[in-house]
């Protein structure tokens, strides 16, 4: 039942029905909502949810390998162990899953964490919360674990290195990230007091 529970959900988003307005969740909202676009893309169908869940795991096994990259490891290393991490990533699901966007999307926010720091990107500050929050509406554990943690280490990166744009550019990541999401509730006319209740 686990691996229609999405098929369904973004099925009826496809038809104009919103999660938390018309249908219940406990998580999975954002998971709904792409599903949705690949079924808009590529047609209602098993193959296009397959292809959902093939899209974030080749996503995240590219940004593996750049992750990787940024530690001087070699092209062959860097490949190899990316390759290995797409096997495991998403396979055992094999269809979208709200555990293994929330986890695959932190690791995108973890990476935009090292990234920031390796490269010293300013817009890997922005991309780390918005991947972060997500993550949360993916699912919210792990994502708020590791959102918490991250939050602690940013503040204390920031304050022993004396460089406060990591801060700076994380507000105003969570700031479009918000911004988005309450945008979205208010056009979809979905109740913040249905979003606290069925999703926090």
């Amino acid at each position: 039942i686990d691996t229609f529970y999405h098929f369904d959900h973004s099925f009826r988003v496809l038809n104009g029905e919103y999660p938390i307005k018309d249908f219940w969740v406990v998580s999975g909202i954002f998971v709904d909502y792409l599903g949705s676009l690949f079924f808009y893309i590529f047609g209602s169908s098993w193959s296009s949810y397959v292809i959902h869940s093939s899209f974030i795991n080749g996503l995240v096994t590219i940004f593996t390998y750049f992750t990787i990259r940024s530690f001087k490891l070699q092209k062959i290393y860097s490949f190899l162990y990316s390759i290995l991490f797409g096997i495991l990533a998403y396979t055992p699901s094999g269809t979208p899953f709200a555990d293994h966007h929330s986890t695959l999307l932190s690791m995108l926010g973890v990476y935009c964490f090292i990234l920031a720091i390796n490269k010293n990107k300013n817009y890997y500050w922005i991309f780390m919360p918005i991947l972060l929050g997500l993550a949360f509406l993916s699912k919210q554990v792990p994502a708020a674990y590791i959102i918490t943690t991250l939050t602690i280490v940013t503040i204390f990166y920031s304050f022993i290195k004396k460089e406060f744009n990591p801060i700076k550019y994380s507000i105003i990541g969570s700031l479009i990230f918000l911004i988005s999401v309450f945008l979205v509730g208010f056009i979809q006319e979905i109740s913040l007091t249905q979003f606290l209740l069925q999703y926090i």
